[in-house]
């Protein structure tokens, strides 16, 4: 913290004319006389403190009031995990410091951050008791900005959104990589006032960038290199940073050099993966090395619009989440809702599931049309069927080669990071009780785990721990889509678990000799592999109805003629998804701020 100066040489005051119309549109300030705002300022100094640092509440700073002229200031308290959590936004023309002021006590339990480059004057406090005693109306304008702010914090879901963007080179030779201001395009056709700021702007003063900001939402810093001046001073006035890099060269041994608080205002950066125009997408040298310096990466290609859109709609807090629960057959469903959402204009930018669900969200992730995703799921479960390698029922009754088999024909060898979309899919572990949630490593054997139904196909081992059938913990995975990106966007839910007629016609069902139950031909009475496929994707009914309360948008295909096991009903389950997702649509329609702009615009090229 470098003080700048004091505004009081002698018994004269002087300070900068600019600063006037500034400081009388503070809260504090509104409605004082011309002798009050003299009498803050001869005793208040003026100080920088540049983005990325904490504000020292020791010493004279310990009770003070701090008045922000330009740049904003993150107020951070402990989350209970050992990190810190965003709770209160500062922007320029508002105070911090009151309440330890007017309390006149230490030991702050919160960090305050200069989130960028930013100006501020500090008020002692008895400089402060001086200045309320002969203007009582300081006093009452303090107070009842306090009670806004309360209001306002009281009434915020996520938080201040981010509106400074960084986006730093990690290689050299990016120069002229036009990311940033494709993402601004974007951005502007969404109706966001966006701008981008290059190297060009480097000797502005804190002032010029202050009012630049309040002209706009959205505003991308644009590195010009790694570790250079005007990098670091991006990285200073960034919310949000995004690392680039191209994904066809090795990520830098180093890591890049952030500023002091690494703990943004949204978290760790991300990182943007330049990938050519065609062919698979590829994951830079060291990536698995590098991935606690960032919390997520995009794909990026070349010449693909829809790519960049989708990095956009993340950044405005619009992007849309697709969470499809497990039900084995009764999943077909999920492939009509996708098609009467597409036909309505949604657009998919990350997707989870389980189990049945986990397949087809993985097959969106990998960018499979509705007629490519039809045609594999058919082939797979209705022209073959992947349950009838059946085997000495020791931990399992069928020995799961063909389901593996059939995952690794149509997915390959691609691990889930390289996917175009963001994706993950979730497992059970027995070993610990808990749900694994797969976002890394090959996707098949994702999949193989989040399938793997207790007692018909056998588990799936990782790291010594016993994987099986998602549905057993968490069938439909709301929670972990919103828990790993609250404000990402919206989130639909399609929940086909239903009420599924599951009942014993026989009163002695279970008690009879097994060569009578061979007689009776099982007949009204559910067999052993509707038992265990049902017991393996209900889950816990009391999570269920939690985690759906979290979900923006819920579809529920009734569904009440497909079993767990219809495989042969794959058409009919596909109609009445479509057609379920189609009533809702018409009765209520999805509140997503952008898909409705975004239906429209598409209609029109």
């Amino acid at each position: 913290m470098a003080f700048l100066s004091s505004f009081r040489a002698g018994a004269e005051i002087s300070f900068p004319e600019e600063l006037r119309a500034r400081l009388h549109a503070f809260p504090l300030l509104e409605n004082v006389g011309e002798s009050a705002f003299r009498a803050l300022l001869s005793e208040a100094n003026w100080f920088a403190l540049p983005g990325g640092t904490t504000l020292d509440r020791e010493g004279e700073n310990d009770s003070a009031l701090f008045l922000v002229v330009t740049g904003s200031l993150g107020v951070f308290v402990e989350d209970g995990k050992g990190g810190r959590r965003l709770v209160t936004h500062v922007p320029a023309g508002e105070t911090v410091g009151e309440m330890s002021l007017i309390a006149g006590s230490s030991g702050h339990s919160a960090q305050i951050v200069a989130l960028r480059d930013t100006e501020l004057l500090r008020i002692s406090p008895p400089a402060f008791e001086a200045l309320v005693a002969r203007h009582p109306r300081v006093m009452l304008n303090i107070t009842r900005f306090l009670v806004r702010r309360l209001q306002n914090a009281n009434s915020r879901r996520d938080g201040a959104r981010p509106k400074t963007f960084a986006i730093v080179p990690l290689q050299n030779g990016l120069t002229e990589t036009p990311v940033a201001h494709r993402l601004a395009g974007a951005l502007r056709e969404m109706g966001i006032r966006a701008a981008v700021l290059d190297s060009g702007s480097a000797d502005q003063d804190a002032e010029w960038f202050n009012t630049f900001e309040q002209m706009h939402d959205v505003i991308f810093y644009s590195g010009d290199a790694p570790d250079s001046a005007w990098t670091q001073m991006c990285l200073r006035q960034a919310d949000r940073i995004f690392l680039l890099a191209r994904g066809d060269r090795p990520l830098p041994p180093e890591p890049l050099d952030l500023p002091a608080f690494k703990a943004r205002a949204s978290g760790l950066p991300e990182l943007l993966l330049l990938q050519p125009d065609t062919g698979a997408l590829r994951l830079p040298q060291h990536f698995s090395n590098r991935t606690s310096l960032f919390e997520g990466h995009h794909h990026v290609r070349e010449g693909h619009a829809k790519d960049i859109a989708r990095v956009a709609r993340f950044i405005s807090g619009r992007a849309v989440g697709l969470v499809l629960a497990g039900g084995g057959a009764r999943g077909f469903a999920h492939i009509g809702s996708i098609k009467a959402l597409a036909e309505a204009g949604m657009p998919f930018d990350r997707l989870g599931g389980t189990s049945m669900g986990a397949i087809i969200a993985a097959g969106m992730a990998h960018e499979w049309d509705v007629q490519e995703l039809t045609e594999r799921m058919r082939a797979v479960f209705v022209s073959d069927n992947p349950l009838s390698d059946f085997t000495l029922p020791l931990i399992a009754l069928v020995k799961g080669r063909k389901v593996s088999a059939k995952l690794r024909e149509h997915f390959g060898n691609i691990r889930i990071e390289e996917l175009p979309r963001p994706f993950f899919a979730v497992s059970s572990d027995l070993t610990i009780g808990r749900i694994h949630v797969h976002r890394d490593g090959k996707l098949w054997r994702a999949l193989r785990a989040s399938v793997a139904l207790p007692g018909i196909l056998p588990p799936v081992t990782h790291q010594g721990h016993l994987l099986v059938d998602g549905g057993v913990m968490n069938n439909l995975p709301v929670d972990v889509m919103r828990e790993h990106a609250p404000a990402a966007g919206p989130i639909i839910a399609c929940d086909i678990t239903g009420e599924i007629d599951l009942q014993a016609r026989d009163e002695r069902y279970g008690e009879r000799p097994w060569w009578r139950l061979l007689w009776q031909g099982m007949r009204g009475n559910p067999s052993i592999i509707s038992i265990l496929m049902r017991s393996g994707t209900v889950g816990s009914e009391a999570q269920r109805r939690v985690v759906r309360e979290q979900c923006d948008y819920l579809i529920e295909p009734p569904l009440p003629t497909i079993g767990l096991g219809d495989w042969k009903k794959f058409d009919q389950a596909i109609q009445e998804g479509y057609d379920a997702t189609r009533a809702c649509l018409e009765k209520n329609p999805v509140p997503l701020t952008q898909a409705e702009a975004e239906a429209r615009r598409l209609k029109q090229t």
